[in-house]
């Protein structure tokens, strides 16, 4: 989205969720046999979103990562890439507009590994569509005419924000480290102000490494956790201190990003995380709109167009933990040893507003890698349902976007039975309250008019001005106020609306 000098109105909109199917074919070599996949992590990346003509071409590669063990009991990992294209089909979609993907989720379904790893992920993207609308700001040369100023606060699209910016974590792995099996990581804003020409973001970087140890022909797969806090500013001229911030980050999760080094049986493990940031700043502008129209002594021809605006944004996030127990089939053997919790990833299903709360329902899914009582590894997916909620005061919710993420994950097996779970989420989320007002588009005055030429006329009363001092004023009988007036009291406060039929 281009930056505009003109003025122009924003109106933000969420589309239908998007699903779509995508085939992957991941090749294996010959001389690796699978006996059992493990884990697998899938995330989209170089993604980007075309639109115009009730259309939006969606483009991008999304990665895949296996963890798998083979016939021999050893454990490997395979990474594989696949380019994608999807058109989104919707009549609001316009090459005046643009969108901006604010939540992907991705299920992974195998459908054999027999020779080539044949998967089926189901994709649901989350697209906010800004619309911009042109609109008369001319007004204000009229100082004599029927409109009643009043000014709303709305908000114009500065430019889009498309970035990243790096950040590196170092970790100490005091184990035999022979080989990094899968790598995972999470980045939580919990902080975005706008400054004059930069923006400043505070969040959490949560990294999870499995990888295995060997000694004395001993092979364990273990995993390695952090968390970081981090604060960086992100250079951008065109924006201004007091503008909103309507943000979504993404975090490259490539193997690339990992390197190690082993010293004195320490291992130093170093981590790029490339963080994309997209969205939008938003400034705050005024507009005229009709607010009433009354008699003066001039002929006005007023053009209105009714649209559609944000009345109100607000960009914020809150945190909440969630635990819950699962409990393994009757079937399933017990769980000897945890290795990892691993590809945790959340969706939010339904959010609505009640009581001056948000409300948030969603699931979180990870897949539990462990060692059972026959001494085989095994994978579960474990699946925690939830509902939080965050104070907002707003009568009613018509547009919004969230992105949820994991900054933490907690899980024990009890009784080797019993699986319990605990996840710290954080919730980011923009709400557009939207309204409809009349906006003036043109004026034209004519002639000088008389009374006469008219046959309905709204008249607006004074502070403290009777029915009779009315009557006097505009020259009408107090019969004619009546008929058209029930209500009016005998004294006015001002401001009333006084219809007349001549």
């Amino acid at each position: 989205m281009q930056s505009s000098d003109s003025l122009k109105i924003t109106y933000a909109k969420n589309l239908d969720k998007y699903n779509f199917n995508l085939p992957v074919n991941i090749p294996v070599d010959s001389n690796i046999n699978i006996k059992k996949i493990l884990d697998i992590d899938s995330y989209i990346f170089d993604d980007r979103i075309e639109c115009g003509n009730s259309k939006a071409v969606y483009t991008g590669k999304v990665g895949v990562k296996v963890l798998y063990v083979d016939t021999d009991n050893v454990t490997g990992t395979l990474t594989y890439d696949q380019s994608f294209s999807e058109t989104i089909l919707d009549p609001s979609i316009t090459s005046d507009c643009f969108i901006t993907n604010v939540n992907t989720s991705i299920q992974n379904n195998i459908i054999s590994f027999d020779g080539t790893i044949k998967l089926n992920l189901e994709i649901t993207i989350s697209n906010m569509l800004y619309l911009n609308m042109p609109m008369n700001a001319n007004c204000n040369q009229f100082e004599n005419m029927i409109v009643k100023k009043s000014e709303i606060n709305t908000y114009s699209i500065s430019d889009y924000i498309n970035t990243s910016f790096e950040y590196t974590a170092n970790m100490e792995c005091k184990d035999n480290l022979t080989k990094i099996l899968s790598y995972n990581a999470y980045f939580t804003p919990t902080n975005v102000q706008s400054e004059n020409g930069y923006a400043v973001v505070e969040g959490k970087i949560y990294s999870s490494l499995t990888y295995e140890t060997s000694s004395d022909d001993d092979t364990q797969m273990l995993e390695l956790t952090d968390i970081q806090n981090i604060k960086q500013e992100i250079n951008f001229d065109k924006l201004d201190k007091d503008c909103v911030l309507d943000l979504t980050f993404n975090l490259d999760k490539s193997r690339e990003n990992i390197t190690s080094e082993i010293e004195d049986g320490k291992c130093e493990i170093t981590i790029t995380h490339t963080i994309k940031v997209r969205g939008v700043c938003l400034n705050s502008i005024s507009i005229d709109v009709i607010d009433d129209i009354y008699s003066v002594d001039n002929d006005v021809d007023v053009t209105l167009n009714t649209r559609e605006y944000n009345k109100s944004v607000q960009c914020m996030n809150f945190a909440d933990d969630i635990s819950s127990e699962v409990k393994l089939d009757a079937s399933e053997p017990a769980i000897d040893e945890i290795i990892c919790n691993s590809n945790i990833r959340a969706e939010i299903t339904n959010h609505y507003i009640k009581d001056e709360c948000v409300y948030f329902e969603g699931i979180v899914t990870s897949d539990l890698i462990y060692i059972d009582e026959n001494k085989e590894k095994s994978c579960k997916t474990v699946e925690v349902p939830f509902v939080i909620n965050s104070k907002i005061k707003m009568e009613k919710l018509d547009c919004a976007h969230h992105s949820i993420t994991i900054t933490d994950c907690k899980v024990r097996a009890k009784r080797g039975t019993i699986i319990e779970v605990q996840y710290s989420l954080c919730i980011n989320f923009c709400v557009f309250v939207t309204d409809r007002k009349s906006m003036v588009d043109n004026i034209t005055i004519g002639k000088p008019i008389e009374y006469g030429d008219i046959d309905y006329q709204i008249f607006l009363a004074k502070p403290g001005e009777s029915v009779w001092d009315l009557c006097k004023r505009i020259r009408i009988h107090p019969d004619d106020i009546s008929k058209y007036n029930k209500d009016l009291p005998l004294v006015m406060n001002g401001g009333e609306k006084v219809i007349i039929k001549r």
